[in-house]
């Protein structure tokens, strides 16, 4: 795997954000995590004190209760960013793991050091900003549809923001994701179909 290609990849990314950054800047070596379907990244306790790219493949972001119950609580497709901020920032046990989906390429910083080392840059401080922002603003919409939405109309929700997945992942994942069970979301499928909303 070519670490300098995949380290290009990251930079491109950010780089979309702002302005240019002078990545000559960063030293810290990247590190590649080569994923494999249902194989997990990191898992809910473990520390995760990285700052992870997810250059190809698909994960989910997994909570376990103390019963034992899973809870889906996101997808992502890369190229983008995944991990934990707290887990990051506060050097803490993270609290949801990331499962692969399908196989996924992965390369990761430690985040102490890559901070430290750009935290300089004000454009990579923009860029930074900007990325926090999207995330504020994804998290903020989904607690709004839990209040607000029925279940259909989250179910409907999902199939916009994720419109090639609805086959190619597990329903069970898909029901926890939009808070419900298996069964609920077989009964609205089966109900969509009826009004050829699927």
């Amino acid at each position: 795997m070519d670490k300098v290609h995949l380290q290009n990849k990251v930079f491109s990314y950010f780089n979309r954000l702002g302005d240019e950054i002078d990545w000559k800047r960063l030293s810290t070596p990247i590190e590649v995590h080569l994923t494999a379907k249902s194989e997990y990244l990191f898992q809910q306790g473990e520390s995760a004190e990285r700052l992870y790219f997810l250059h190809s493949g698909l994960v989910r972001y997994v909570s376990v209760s103390g019963e034992g119950k899973e809870f889906t609580q996101t997808f992502a497709k890369g190229p983008r960013i995944i991990g934990s901020t707290r887990s990051m920032v506060t050097r803490s046990p993270v609290l949801f793991g990331i499962q692969a989906l399908e196989d996924s390429i992965i390369t990761s910083y430690d985040w102490g050091e890559f901070y430290q080392q750009m935290r300089r840059d004000n454009a990579f401080l923009e860029c930074y900003s900007h990325f926090l922002e999207e995330i504020f603003i994804l998290k903020e919409e989904r607690e709004n549809t839990f209040v607000k939405d029925s279940a259909e109309r989250r179910y409907l929700d999902f199939c916009v923001a994720f419109p090639d997945l609805k086959e190619r992942i597990p329903q069970q994942y898909i029901a926890s994701y939009i808070g419900i069970t298996p069964v609920a979301l077989s009964r609205i499928r089966q109900k969509l179909k009826l009004k050829n909303r699927l």
